[in-house]
């Protein structure tokens, strides 16, 4: 009886040891990150939301200035499909790099905005609170905006989830404060214009959105607007094995979900433009 009450005694001082620790686990820091080239244009990274727990989530980020590479929406249906994995719209599409994108109902149908290649396959969503985002492109850049200040204008890939973390370089107020068991992914531009593409894998405490924002906000990303995506068993993020310019060793990485899903953002090489006029040998 006594070995018992001792035993007890012991595990609700461990779980109370825990529960005083994880306040501290989301006021970390974050952590510093060691961008690596991967080939033309692109570069990944990979962390830790809280560098200081062996529990924290991770993370894996790829960046472009899209110099060599321009975002495309991906549509499962342009390939007979009504959904797929990230891996398969990657590689059908012909992509270096791809995420998932908009949250989608039980028929597996996306909800949100979807414009591909200018065409308008779906309108905004305009209701709720979590939808908030959209991500677009247009001829003179990417941006990610309010979905109550975007206009179709000009606009060939758009895409649209939410809810936002980052807009003009401030932090997204009105979010819980919460961890929560799920991996996440999304979309932020930085300082300079790039676009950084990322997944959260969820650690033993789960995924933590102030942590993420902070990592966001810190100086080695330096997001001004960011954009969460679908999530949980949706989140998926693949690098084909074959990317122009590919440093060291030609890989493969994929960062596989649990869920099939219907759209997809990738990042496509840009192909040089043939000369107007051809010479044959003679």
């Amino acid at each position: 009886m006594i070995h018992a009450v001792r035993a007890i005694s012991w595990l609700i001082c461990c779980i109370s040891l825990v529960f005083c620790a994880l306040p501290s686990l989301l006021r970390a820091e974050a952590p510093q990150l060691a961008w690596e080239k991967i080939g033309d244009d692109l570069e990944q990274a990979t962390g830790k939301l809280n560098q200081d727990s062996v529990f924290s989530a991770s993370i894996v980020l790829v960046r472009s200035a899209l110099q060599r590479f321009n975002l495309q929406t991906i549509r499962a249906s342009e390939y007979g499909w009504k959904h797929a994995t990230i891996r398969s719209l990657c590689r059908a599409a012909g992509a270096s790099v791809c995420i998932n994108s908009n949250f989608f109902d039980e028929q597996g149908k996306a909800l949100g905005v979807v414009i591909s290649r200018g065409i308008i396959h779906q309108k905004a969503h305009r209701g709720g609170g979590t939808l908030t985002g959209i991500l677009f492109a247009t001829s003179k850049g990417v941006g990610i905006t309010h979905r109550d200040t975007f206009s179709i204008n000009g606009v060939v890939e758009a895409a649209q989830a939410g809810p936002r973390l980052i807009s003009q370089g401030q932090i997204v107020p009105g979010l819980k404060e919460s961890s929560f068991r799920t991996n996440l992914s999304g979309v932020c531009l930085d300082s300079k214009g790039r676009i950084v593409l990322y997944r959260v894998t969820a650690g033993v405490f789960g995924s933590s959105l102030p942590l993420l924002q902070n990592l966001l906000l810190s100086p080695a990303v330096e997001c001004l607007d960011a954009l969460n995506l679908d999530g949980g068993g949706s989140s998926q993020l693949y690098l084909a094995g074959e990317i122009p310019g590919h440093a060291g060793a030609v890989r493969e990485e994929n960062f596989a979900g649990r869920d099939e899903v219907p759209i997809a953002l990738g990042l496509f090489p840009i192909i040089s433009a043939l000369p107007a006029t051809a010479t044959t040998s003679p």
